[in-house]
């Protein structure tokens, strides 16, 4: 009452002096709060929130003995646990041929049923059986899966393989109580593909499905009944597109919070606030050789001078662009790339590279230019062999483009270079399972632990093996047979680095680049470690549990 009539008696032009004061000191009072509890508190990530992640495609098998797209293997990441996750210990044997899995207590899979032995046994079995179709078949093969006791499992080999670990450590369990049933040939059938049950930090919550049998959407929930790390947001939704355009627009829109496998194209189109993460991986591109196919391409100067005449930094530029500051690839020179394990550089001195070291190694080795003709050629046994190649290119737009530039590069030193286009489909089903070409630009992908076999060993030159280049060397498969047979980091890391130095020196391909993945994201999440290599796309997954929308404040 006092103080209405103190107010009462001011004149108007005091009233407001004191108002604007009063409002001041509610002001000044917060901005010192403020400042107090800024200085004695902290903020630590805190559980919640809803994040949207959009996906080019849609899912068909979340189920880890059948996923195969980006798509699936991203879901069974999330809704299911790799062995490493519920191992309390992973023992192999001196000879590494036995290794010894014992599970932790009290494993649960999402529906309330215990997680034991048998489940990990049901699943390498099933990858296994030709019915299943699995995509993990040839990994499997040799392998026997015993039961030791509810907790244990004994895998035990043909031949000793000192990376068994990583296949381990990769293997996601499917559960035997829901698939033991039915037949694994009909497992594509199964509702459960959609709607899986794992044990995994998220489980399935609902999918939408349009008219036309397209899933656009997907729902998770965190699960709290992991044995692993429990994720941090709460509600994690799928958006799935037919094309990059429509995802672009929809992150524009503010109806996705983040994509990945963002390609400089999809990065131009952005008109949001947004940040970008880059991962490095243990993939690679390069143009392999079948040299069968081309006398020139068998003159090994003649594949050199090809490696020489490539400006890699210039290549990436071309590739991939050059705006931004985001790294989005890196050169290569060997068939490890940067920063994958047991990497060992093979880079030329710079003495050895550039279009004049290129056509001096032409000019030396008889390849010639005439009056009549700009293409080198040369006269072997009393035929003249034009410097002629065949570029056989999957439509890929980024590749396509590096197609481009090494055809301009290798023409500057007196190549005639022609590119052929065909659907990576079609050239993986017709052209690599033939070996029907002279020169192809295609990429490998290592695993976790850069093992050399399926890309460069003698046995994998033909179909169903991966070695493009058709590269025959016994020093080098006896180098990686030795480095996979055996255990211990110093003897591997030199056999491997003695089989990169054979391999670049023989040039049966031309290395070019490993490029980055790029993912773009609001600036609302916040978590995104990058520190580690990303060995597939899907893996980015693996660790999003660490990610995180909301912020609690706590006293230092």
């Amino acid at each position: 009452m006092w103080f209405k009539k103190i107010f009462v008696a001011l004149t108007k032009q005091e009233r407001i002096a004191f108002l604007a004061a009063a409002a001041g000191a509610v002001v000044s009072f917060a901005v010192v709060m403020g400042i107090v509890i800024a200085q004695v508190t902290t903020a630590i990530p805190a559980a919640g929130g809803q994040y949207t992640e959009g996906m080019v495609g849609q899912p068909e098998y979340v189920n880890p003995v059948l996923a195969s797209s980006e798509t699936d293997l991203s879901l069974v990441k999330l809704v299911y646990q790799n062995l490493s996750d519920i191992a309390d210990s992973i023992t192999p044997s001196p000879d590494m041929k036995t290794w010894t899995v014992r599970l932790k207590d009290n494993l649960h899979w999402q529906d309330g049923a215990q997680l034991t032995a048998d489940d990990v046994i049901f699943t390498v079995q099933s990858i296994e059986n030709p019915d299943a179709n699995s995509p993990l078949y040839q990994m499997w093969q040799g392998v026997t899966a015993n039961r030791e006791s509810e907790l244990e499992v004994q895998f035990t080999l043909t031949a000793p393989y000192a990376f068994f670990g990583t296949n381990l450590q990769n293997l996601y369990i499917l559960p035997k109580h829901i698939f033991a049933d039915a037949a694994p040939a009909n497992w594509r059938l199964s509702d459960y593909n959609l709607e899986p049950i794992g044990s995994g930090p998220y489980r399935f919550v609902s999918y939408n499905k349009d008219s036309d049998g397209f899933i656009s959407s997907y729902g998770l929930s965190a699960w709290n009944g992991t044995s692993g790390a429990h994720p941090l947001i709460q509600n994690l939704d799928f958006k799935f597109f037919n094309d990059e355009n429509a995802l672009v627009k929809s992150f524009n829109a503010g109806q996705v919070d983040g994509f990945g496998n963002a390609s400089p194209e999809d990065i131009a189109l952005i008109a949001r606030p947004y940040q970008i993460f880059s991962w490095r991986t243990a993939g690679y591109y390069a143009v392999f050789f079948n040299q069968s196919k081309n006398i020139a391409l068998q003159d090994p100067a003649v594949r050199e001078a090809l490696s020489a005449a490539i400006d890699r930094n210039a290549l990436i530029d071309a590739s991939f662009g050059n705006g931004g500051n985001v790294q989005k690839a890196v050169p290569d020179y060997g068939p490890i790339p940067p920063d994958a394990p047991y990497y060992a550089s093979t880079q030329p001195p710079a003495s050895s590279t550039g279009a004049d070291f290129a056509a001096s190694l032409l000019d030396n080795a008889g390849w010639t230019t005439s009056s009549s003709s700009a293409w080198r050629a040369k006269t072997i046994k009393g035929t003249s062999i034009p410097l002629a190649i065949n570029l056989l290119v999957p439509q890929i737009g980024f590749l396509q483009k590096t197609a481009s530039a090494l055809q301009s590069a290798w023409q500057g030193i007196g190549a005639q270079v022609n590119i052929t286009t065909d659907s990576a489909g079609d050239i993986v089903a017709n052209a690599i399972k033939n070996r029907d070409y002279e020169a192809l630009v295609f990429g490998n992908v290592l695993g976790p632990s850069s093992d050399l076999y399926s890309f460069w060993d003698s046995s994998q030159r033909f179909y169903p093996g991966l070695n493009l280049a058709i590269y025959d060397s016994s020093r080098v498969d006896s180098l990686i047979e030795t480095a996979r047979g055996m255990s211990g980091s110093s003897t591997t890391a030199a056999d491997f680095a003695q089989a990169q130095a054979d391999i670049t020196a023989d040039y049966p391909a031309v290395f070019l680049y490993s490029p980055d993945y790029l993912y773009v994201a609001g600036t609302n999440v916040y978590g995104v470690a990058t520190d580690s290599l990303l060995i597939d796309p899907s893996d980015l997954f693996r660790s999003e549990t660490g990610w995180y929308l909301n912020t609690a404040r706590v006293l230092k």
